[in-house]
């Protein structure tokens, strides 16, 4: 059975980013998912205990949500990329809202539409897999358009976060920079609430001691 509830509300949310097709499946993914992540741990007064993402669902090479298709599309004359751009103009609530509130049982929704429930769009399994390795877990939420995962998390519990290191930094020459110098990948950030940034560098580093970067 389905039914609308409000359990995750006051849990802070990770929204979606985009990265370019021809960047997929490269560092760049990892960095924009844990980036925001060590925003978190820099910043944990302005976050819940707990976040959530949702996960972008099933839908076909024209565009189309089987999910959708069974559920929204039955109150709302629209198909789910122009639900998709009403949402993204006011919010996912406006819609959730005008949603009915009645429980829907599973059975009686078509085959596409019960396969579609927790299944991840193939171009955000990348995203799916880092956050899962991250530490985020499944449970029996699903995105109320698309049927796709909701994904939660403990903050003190999210891998990046908790094995996150404040170290002290050195300016000196080129010649004496931790940077490429075939050590390990490091994601690292500035920390700052205005102009964060994060970068993934490869350091010769060892923990106990700064980290030295030349300009």
């Amino acid at each position: 059975m389905l039914s609308q509830c409000h359990d995750l509300t006051g849990n802070s949310l990770l929204t979606s980013f985009y990265v370019v097709p021809e960047l997929v499946g490269t560092s760049w993914s990892e960095l924009n998912s844990r980036g925001r992540l060590l925003f978190v741990a820099s910043h944990p007064e302005r976050f819940a205990d707990s976040v959530v993402t949702e996960i972008v669902g099933y839908s076909d090479e024209q565009g189309d949500s089987p999910f959708w298709d069974a559920i929204g599309r039955n109150f709302f004359d629209l198909n789910y990329a122009a639900a998709e751009r009403l949402c993204g103009l006011k919010s996912r609530t406006f819609l959730a809202e005008l949603m009915p509130h009645y429980p829907i049982y599973v059975p009686l929704l078509p085959d596409a539409a019960q396969e579609a429930m927790g299944q991840v769009h193939p171009r955000a399994q990348i995203t799916f897999d880092i956050l899962m390795r991250e530490g985020f877990e499944t449970d029996h939420y699903i995105d109320i358009f698309d049927g796709g995962p909701t994904l939660h998390a403990k903050v003190s519990g999210i891998r990046s976060i908790a094995q996150s290191r404040l170290v002290p930094v050195k300016v000196e020459t080129a010649h004496s920079s931790d940077v490429g110098k075939g050590g390990r990948l490091y994601l690292v950030a500035n920390g700052l609430l205005q102009d964060y940034r994060a970068v993934l560098l490869e350091l010769d580093w060892a923990p106990g001691r700064p980290v030295v970067l030349s300009l």
